[in-house]
C-alpha cells in the first residue's frame, strides 16, 4: 500500500510541488496535492519561476521530524479560532508561547516559536494572536506582522485567481470574503497580479486599548437587564450605545461584533435578526398560479369579508398561505407576474 501525502518526507514533497508548478497547475491544485500550504506554494512558484526546480531543492528543511497530522492540524485550527479560554488560559486571543504550550500538551510535539507562528499564518488566522508584555513585542510590531501577514494572502489570492481559481474557491481556501475576492478578481482582470499586492492594509487603529476592552468583558458577562436593557442576551445596538456613553467614540455593528467574538463573548450575543421577507426569485410558478387563481374568485373564498380584492387583502392571503409579510411593492410586483394585476387596480377606486 502506498503512504500517505503526509508521511512522505518534505523534500520530495517540494520536488513534487516544482514538477507541477513546472507543468503549470495552479497554487491551489499543488498545494492539494503536495499537501503544502498556500503560502509555501506560492512562495515555492516565486523561487521556481526566478531559479528552476534546483532553487527549490537547494531550500533547507526547517524543523523536526514530527508533524501534525490532519486531525491534529484540524483540532488546532478549531482552538486557534475559539478563546483560550477553553484551554485554561487568560485572554481573548493566543500568543505563540500559549499555542506551542497547547500543541505540546495535546500533540506530544514540541515546535518551535517561529514554526509555530507559522502553522497559524498559513492557516489564515494571525488576526487571532496577540503579543504578551513577556514577549516584548510593541503594539506597533504587532500591527505590521499582521498588515504582513494581509499583503500575503492578497498576494497569494491575485495568483490563484490568475490561475484560474473560482472565487468561491480562493474565498474559502484563503479566509476572506467573496464579495473582497471579487473586488481583487477585477483588478487581476484589469491590471494583473501587481494591482492587487500594491493594496495598503486600511482600518483606523482600535479606539478601545486594553483596559477598555475588559470593561467590555465583564460588561458582557452580566446581564443586559443590569444596564436597563429588556433582553437576557446583548444586542449589537445596545453595546454601541454602552461604548459610545462610556468612551464617546462610535462603532459600527460589524466591528463591535467582531470585537465581542475576539474577547470569546459570542455566547452573550443574541443571533443577527434574519430577514423575513423573500426575494422575487423567491416566489415560485406554483404560488403564482394560485395568486392568479385567488384573485378571479372572491375575497370571501379566502376568508375575507369583502367583495373586491385590494393591496392589503391580497398581503394577508398570501401571509396566511406563505408565512412571508411581503411589501406592498411586491404584492403589486407578484399580481403582475400572474397576470392579474389588473384585477387589484380596476377595484381600488
Amino acid at each position: 500500500m502506498s503512504k500517505q501525502v503526509d508521511d512522505v518526507p518534505l523534500a520530495r514533497r517540494r520536488a513534487l510541488a516544482a514538477k507541477l508548478l513546472l507543468n503549470g497547475e495552479g497554487i491551489s491544485e499543488v498545494s492539494r496535492k503536495a499537501r503544502l500550504s498556500l503560502p509555501t506554494v506560492s512562495k515555492y512558484k516565486d523561487l521556481v519561476e526566478r531559479g528552476g526546480a534546483d532553487a527549490l531543492a537547494r531550500l533547507r528543511i526547517h524543523g523536526g521530524p514530527s508533524r501534525l497530522d490532519d486531525a491534529s492540524q484540524s483540532w488546532l485550527v478549531s482552538a486557534i479560532k475559539h478563546s483560550p479560554g477553553l484551554h485554561g488560559y487568560p485572554g481573548p486571543t493566543w500568543t505563540i508561547s500559549q499555542l506551542r504550550e497547547l500543541i505540546s500538551r495535546r500533540c506530544g510535539v514540541q515546535f518551535s516559536a517561529s514554526h509555530v507562528g507559522y502553522l497559524v499564518r498559513s492557516y489564515g488566522l494571525a488576526y487571532r494572536l496577540t503579543y504578551s508584555t513577556s514577549e516584548k513585542a510593541s503594539s506597533a510590531t504587532a500591527r505590521k506582522s499582521q498588515s504582513d501577514v494581509y499583503a500575503a494572502r492578497r498576494k497569494v489570492a491575485a495568483k490563484m485567481l490568475l490561475d484560474g481559481d473560482t472565487v468561491e474557491y480562493v474565498s474559502k481556501a484563503l479566509n476572506i470574503s467573496a464579495r473582497t475576492i471579487t473586488k481583487y478578481r477585477s483588478m487581476v482582470i484589469a491590471d494583473g497580479v501587481e494591482a492587487v499586492k500594491q493594496i495598503k492594509s486600511s482600518g483606523r487603529k482600535a479606539t478601545l486599548g486594553p483596559e477598555a476592552l475588559e470593561w467590555l468583558r465583564g460588561i458582557l458577562e452580566r446581564s443586559p437587564m443590569a444596564h436597563g436593557f429588556e433582553t437576557e442576551l446583548w444586542r449589537i445596538g445596545d453595546i454601541q450605545k454602552l461604548i459610545t456613553e462610556k468612551f464617546g467614540v462610535y462603532h459600527s455593528g460589524g466591528h463591535v461584533r467582531t470585537v465581542v467574538g475576539k474577547l470569546g463573548m459570542d455566547h452573550r450575543m443574541r443571533s443577527p435578526k434574519q430577514r423575513t421577507e423573500k426575494k422575487p426569485s423567491a416566489m415560485n410558478d406554483e404560488t403564482l398560479a394560485w395568486v392568479a387563481e385567488a384573485l378571479r374568485q372572491s375575497p370571501r373564498a379566502h376568508g375575507i369579508e369583502a367583495d373586491h380584492w385590494t393591496n392589503a387583502r391580497l398581503r394577508t392571503v398570501l401571509h396566511q398561505r406563505v408565512g412571508v409579510d411581503y411589501s406592498r411593492g411586491y404584492i403589486w410586483e407578484i399580481a403582475a407576474r400572474a397576470g392579474v394585476a389588473d384585477l387589484l387596480t380596476r377595484r381600488r377606486g
